[in-house]
């Protein structure tokens, strides 16, 4: 499967339907997750509390477009100070 990745996300995605994957997680970097942001229906994200400087981000969404279909609690990592919490979001229509 590692193959796939390296030759690209439509790759990826006829070998997940080839296989019978009921999901195909994309990791990015930035550019990736742009490009396949317009083509999936479900997000799994990691929202910190923190404002963290960097030179790559995940592309902006449209909030309209999504809905919140669970979020954990927030959780305290002891060892950076840092709370968390993990956000599912469904893409609406």
């Amino acid at each position: 499967m590692a193959a796939a990745a390296t030759r690209g996300s439509d790759d990826a995605g006829t070998l997940a339907r080839e296989t019978g994957a009921e999901e195909v997680m994309v990791i990015g970097g930035a550019e990736i997750y742009a490009q396949a942001l317009p083509r999936i229906d479900r997000l799994y994200l990691t929202e910190i509390d923190a404002e963290i400087a960097g030179d790559a981000y995940f592309p902006e969404i449209e909030p309209r477009a999504w809905r919140e279909a669970a979020r954990t609690n927030p959780v305290l990592d002891e060892a950076s100070g840092l709370s968390y919490c993990f956000i599912t979001l469904h893409r609406v229509g």
